[in-house]
């Protein structure tokens, strides 16, 4: 059952017992600021929290969550909101960030809006349907190359070909391009499986997700 307000609030109290008796990791980020290494783009589904599935502390990622956890293309246009792109900017050129996931993951409601839809559907633009339109490419994929499959398993290709096409948007990114080439800069696409409790990478040599192994 989700949690209540007085749930939530329990929660915050025994978070501050856990991290804020003595000395504490806060006292760290608070004196030294946040230096994470790693920047995870993830979707808002409410299952899939990175920090809980990676067994992080405070601190150790910057997160950026979206619907579909996607990547808009750069776009040199300063006079519209780019909240991604001024995310990914502020991780990247300002904290130093070393390693980029994108974290895809199985029955995702945004890409499942966009293997549902229609031609006429899109039409009628609405945020999330013009968010998703970034999926499009995969969607495209899916469809051409894939329609005897039944809608669950082309929801999940999809998903895992729009996290590959996120990458290709990430590194149009010139700041972003220019870091990867000079090997500042690593990228990775993982993909979580919420009834499994498993994670796999893409292999570009492979050309494939395999399972995330050390």
């Amino acid at each position: 059952m989700p949690k209540t307000i007085d749930c939530l609030i329990q929660g915050y109290q025994e978070f501050r017992s856990r991290y804020f008796t003595d000395a504490t990791v806060f006292d760290k980020l608070v004196q030294e600021g946040q230096r994470p290494k790693t920047l995870v783009i993830a979707c808002s589904d409410s299952r899939v929290d990175p920090a809980i599935v990676l067994n992080c502390e405070p601190g150790d990622l910057f997160v950026i969550r979206n619907v579909a956890n996607l990547i808009p293309p750069y776009e040199n246009d300063n006079n519209t909101y780019h909240g991604t792109s001024a995310a990914l900017e502020f991780g990247i050129c300002m904290l130093e960030i070393r390693h980029v996931i994108v974290f895809g993951h199985t029955q995702c409601g945004g890409i499942r809006a966009l293997m549902e839809s229609s031609h006429e559907s899109l039409e009628d633009k609405s945020f999330i349907t013009k968010w998703v339109e970034l999926a499009q490419p995969a969607q495209k994929v899916v469809r051409e190359n894939h329609a005897e499959l039944g809608l669950e398993q082309q929801v999940d290709l999809c998903g895992k070909y729009a996290i590959i096409h996120s990458l290709k948007n990430l590194q149009t990114f010139p700041w972003i391009r220019q870091r990867v080439d000079s090997g500042q800069l690593s990228l990775h696409a993982w993909y979580f499986d919420l009834a499994k409790g498993l994670i796999t990478a893409f292999d570009e040599e492979k050309n494939c997700f395999t399972e995330l192994l050390l």
